[in-house]
């Protein structure tokens, strides 16, 4: 409960700087999704003290819900990549939600539909997506890494803080998948709120200030002429994308 609360806390000063900052406007689906889980973290502490024989049901259906809606901060995240090329962002946008679609129905849905503990059925959910997640990071990463594309303290804070939140979930899950549940009951869910806490503490300090975004042009001249002609590459590709999409 201690460690949540400070997560919670941790949350409010993000949403108060990122309104200070105009963070906002930037970045709006990761704020959504901020927003989201500061309100239903204040409604379970809220329904905790006010009706607590309902706090545990309450608090699995958020915390699955949670679950799905951490993948918008993956199309964040694939946004921001590709941020100077509007029929890429798009294009990007795209890939993500299918790809997690798709995973999600092929790797992640045959834990809900397996006859067996709940208990069980809720660590390999979690154990399942977590490493979805991980999947699409990789992704997203290797093609900021093939375009060259220079992220900035921003997004560079917002993959980070992720990929360390999403990596613990995994530890977790899979040490309690190989150890047996009760572990998680004892000792390993109160890592969970531990990864939310270092996670947004990671974004507090990427997204305190608003760091300028990298023009093309100034990237391919400062990188030489292999980072120019990726550049170019992706100025065609985009314009090329532009006509088929406006088609």
């Amino acid at each position: 409960m201690t460690i949540g609360f400070c997560a919670f806390l941790l949350n409010g000063l993000l949403i108060f700087r990122g309104g200070r900052s105009r963070l906002f406007r930037q970045f709006p689906l990761l704020y959504s999704y901020i927003v989201y889980s500061f309100c239903v973290v204040l409604g379970l502490y809220l329904l905790y003290w006010l009706d607590r024989p309902m706090y545990p049901s309450a608090y699995w259906v958020c915390y699955l819900v949670g679950i799905l809606v951490e993948f918008t901060v993956l199309v964040e995240i694939s946004d921001q990549i590709f941020r100077l090329f509007p029929a890429l962002r798009a294009l990007g946008r795209a890939l993500t939600i299918v790809i997690s679609v798709g995973l999600g129905l092929i790797y992640v849905l045959p834990t809900i539909l397996s006859p067996v503990r709940k208990s069980v059925t809720l660590l390999d959910f979690t154990l399942r997506a977590s490493v979805t997640k991980t999947v699409i990071l990789i992704v997203l990463f290797c093609v900021a890494r093939h375009y060259d594309s220079h992220l900035g303290r921003n997004v560079g804070g917002l993959m980070l803080g992720f990929s360390v939140y999403v990596a613990i979930n995994i530890a977790i899950m899979a040490s309690a998948e190989f150890f047996g549940s009760a572990v998680y009951a004892h000792t390993l869910w109160v890592m969970e709120p531990l990864a939310t806490a270092l996670c947004v503490s990671v974004w507090i300090i990427s997204l305190w200030n608003v760091s300028p975004l990298p023009v093309m042009g100034t990237v391919s001249t400062a990188a030489g002429s292999d980072s120019e002609s990726v550049a170019l590459e992706l100025v065609r590709f985009n314009s090329e994308l532009s006509k088929i999409l406006n088609k």
